[in-house]
Parts: structure tokens; C-alpha cells; sequence
């Protein structure tokens, strides 16, 4: 679920499903505004890609919910995230996650996805392989990544860890202002 940009590694997204598709059926849903004219489209539409990949735009958020919960894996191949909706709803849906250890990805999944190297073409072809053939894996991975979700991405672990901040600053203020007098 991300834009046609290069820095969201579709292109390796779709070298690494091209891959896989030479020896396993693959269905992949792709959430994307793509450029028309762009080398995705072309290749989804008329290139190795054709009959693989389905485009969705413009979705509700309960349909996109409802499409990353029906995956048996979901991918994020950016070559730098500053944090990463997508990864965190994948999260919250508890849908194995394949993604890049770039940006702040790392720190935003922990140990709730597979991380690859970015831009590895053959490291995405391997996880995401070994996750399809592995059900209790995706299973251990998906439950694992619920639990972060709600741990840290909920609305209230993150109404606490407000709170917290908010109690922590004015401890410190009175602190500093108990010494002022």
C-alpha cells in the first residue's frame, strides 16, 4: 500500500514475484496509485506480470483491511520508510510481514517481520518463499506481530505512553522549579 516511487522498492518487489512465479502459482495484490506510463504498470499490464499481479487504488480503509488480512504474506521492499503504516496494519492484522531493514522499519516491526536486505532481490525470492511453504511460521509470525501492534501501534498504548510523557515532563518541571526557590 504505497506510492509508484522508487524509494518503495516495487521494482525488486516485482524482479522478486516474477521469481517466484517461475515455480509457484503466486497471486499478488499490489495497493498503488501507478503511473500509467511507468515501467510498473507496463509490466503488470503487458510484460511477465500480466495475469499475476492486481492493482488496487483508491480502496476504503475496510477494504484494505480486508485485503491485508487475507494475505498469507504482505511485503514492504522500501528502500527507506520513515516509519511504515503498511508494515503496522499488516501488524495489526496479524499478517506476516517481509521487509526491508531500512529506515526506521527495523525499529518499527522488532522481531514481528522478516527483515531483508534492501533492494536484495534474492533475499526477498527466499523469505517470502520460505514463508509460503512454512503455514506454522506465518501462523508464530503473524501472532507475534498482533501482539506488537497492539502493544505499541493501538490507541491505548499510545494514549499511555502520552500520558507518560506528559507525567514525566511535569515531574520535571516541578523538579526545576522546586529548585529555583
Amino acid at each position: 500500500a504505497s506510492a509508484d516511487s522508487p524509494l518503495k522498492g516495487l521494482a525488486h518487489f516485482m524482479d522478486a514475484a516474477a521469481k517466484l512465479a517461475t515455480d509457484r502459482e503466486i497471486d499478488v495484490q499490489l495497493v498503488s496509485n501507478l503511473d500509467p506510463e511507468g515501467a510498473a504498470h507496463q509490466r503488470i499490464h503487458h510484460g511477465d506480470l500480466a495475469g499475476i499481479v492486481t492493482v488496487h487504488s483508491g480502496i476504503s480503509d475496510e477494504e484494505l483491511a480486508a485485503l491485508i488480512s487475507s494475505a498469507e504474506v504482505m511485503v514492504v521492499p522500501s528502500l527507506y520508510e520513515g516509519f511504515s503504516l503498511p508494515a503496522v496494519e499488516a501488524m495489526s492484522c496479524g499478517t506476516p510481514l517481509v521487509a526491508s531493514a531500512a529506515g526506521a522499519l527495523p525499529e518499527v516491526v522488532g522481531d514481528a517481520a522478516v527483515l531483508v536486505e534492501p533492494g536484495s532481490v534474492e533475499d526477498l525470492v527466499t523469505e517470502i518463499g520460505r514463508l509460503l511453504d512454512d503455514p506454522a511460521e506465518r501462523a508464530r509470525l503473524g501472532a507475534v506481530a498482533r501482539a506488537r501492534a497492539l502493544d505499541r501501534y493501538s490507541w491505548l498504548a499510545v494514549a499511555r505512553r502520552t500520558v507518560d510523557a506528559y507525567d514525566k515532563v511535569i515531574a520535571e518541571f516541578a523538579v526545576s522549579r522546586a529548585r529555583r526557590r
